[in-house]
């Protein structure tokens, strides 16, 4: 009895999104809450820059002296446009930040696609999918001697939805046509003589009259 065959086709999208919804949540909240912690972190810092900058650069040119070297004309430019300054370490604070986020997010992506499937839900998708699903999951899953991925199981919901399934069943198809050719077809005598191409005929003696190609 083939169990898959009872499961309507259009049932394996939802039944693989829920799987991998489910396995993935953990690591999409834990991202969510990074995102958030890291903007927030941020807007901070640039907040207390625009807000503490100027009082930050008058104590810095104190404590160095340059407020007395480079004279009060010098000292109010700067303190004229140094806000601008600040924009720009808050820009270079955005970028770093931006890095980090993309850094992190590209490694916990490729975590989650090595994550290990549990044997239950393993379970769950052979009793429930479509004899295709079944197909696509058995083809996407090419090293069948390491356990199935969260990254497998996203490949077959790709997969499914591109016609994978139509194309399996027309390679078999035609594997089994090339096989029924190959059965029927004509067995050749290897020992038979067949007549050379481009050879003058003999004459009576049994000598072949010389050509142009000898």
């Amino acid at each position: 009895m083939n169990r898959s065959s009872t499961a309507p086709r259009q049932n394996d999208t939802p039944l693989l999104g829920g799987i991998l919804l489910r396995l993935a949540l953990p690591r999409l909240l834990t991202r969510i809450v990074i995102i958030l912690a890291a903007i927030a972190l941020v807007v901070y810092c640039a907040q207390r820059i625009l807000l503490s900058g100027k009082a930050w650069l008058e104590f810095a040119l104190k404590v160095t002296g340059l407020s007395d070297i480079l004279g009060k004309t010098v000292i109010d430019f700067i303190m004229q446009y140094q806000k601008y300054f600040w924009w720009f370490v808050i820009f270079i604070l955005v970028l770093i930040a931006i890095s980090s986020v993309m850094s992190y997010l590209r490694n916990s992506l490729k975590r989650g696609r090595a994550a290990l499937v549990p044997l239950s839900d393993v379970r769950k998708l052979c009793a429930q999918l479509s004899s295709e699903g079944l197909d696509i999951l058995n083809w996407v899953w090419k090293d069948q001697s390491q356990p199935i991925t969260v990254g497998i199981l996203q490949t077959v919901l790709t997969q499914r939805s591109t016609g994978r399934a139509r194309k399996l069943a027309l390679a078999r198809a035609q594997q089994l046509e090339l096989s029924s050719a190959l059965q029927h077809r004509p067995v050749s005598n290897p020992g038979a003589d067949t007549p050379a191409r481009g050879r003058a005929p003999a004459n009576s003696t049994g000598q072949r009259e010389p050509t142009l190609l000898a």
